[in-house]
């Protein structure tokens, strides 16, 4: 279905081809994972060419049936916030230096309409967390992760419980292993390894 370059977060940079079977995959768990309401409008601001933008702001909103507000820019955060007021977006997906990007330019209630505000491809900062409760207590901030070899939403929090600093639990397609790298076998409870996945959307 498509090819997408890394920039090689995970080991080199890399062209990563990806199926049609990958990508629907992913989307059925994403669907499963996510309550995505009749009502709601995503804001679409990542680009396409990488894994998160074309899967959850392309793909999602398509196989999910949800309306799409483009905007060109993703670091333009008082344009976006402005968006989000003037055509009532709900869910926001983005990187945590985009979303806080929007969250420190937005004004009064330029962000009251938003439900969920989905975080990944790198860790969120704790500032972004409190700054949210403070001023737009209805929004839940979910971290997930994912990789653009997996299609690429590996885990992401649950909206009902998300525990912020974590990245939530693995999708339901995917087997999954933490391994003790110094031993070779299943880190124990609590303690750090390396996630290994294995599943349809790899």
């Amino acid at each position: 279905a498509v090819v997408l370059f890394t920039s090689g977060s995970e080991s080199l940079p890399k062209a990563v081809p990806l199926t049609h079977a990958n990508l629907l995959a992913n989307l059925r768990d994403m669907l499963a994972a996510l309550t995505l309401r009749p009502d709601d409008r995503l804001l679409g601001m990542l680009p396409p060419f990488h894994s998160f933008g074309l899967t959850c702001t392309v793909l999602l909103a398509l196989c999910g049936g949800v309306p799409v507000v483009f905007h060109p820019n993703p670091t333009e955060g008082g344009a976006l916030a402005r968006l989000v007021e003037r055509e009532r977006v709900t869910v926001l997906l983005g990187t945590p230096a985009f979303l806080g990007g929007i969250v420190r330019a937005a004004r009064g209630r330029e962000l009251e309409s938003v439900r969920l505000v989905i975080s990944g491809a790198e860790q969120c900062p704790a500032q972004l967390h409190a700054c949210l409760a403070r001023h737009w207590p209805r929004a839940v901030l979910l971290e997930g992760y994912g990789i653009t070899e997996c299609s690429p939403v590996i885990a992401v929090n649950d909206e009902r419980a998300p525990r912020p600093g974590t990245i939530g639990r693995v999708l339901p397609s995917l087997r999954y292993v933490v391994l003790d790298e110094e031993r070779g076998t299943r880190a124990s409870p609590g303690t750090p390894g390396v996630l290994l996945v294995q599943g349809p959307s790899v």
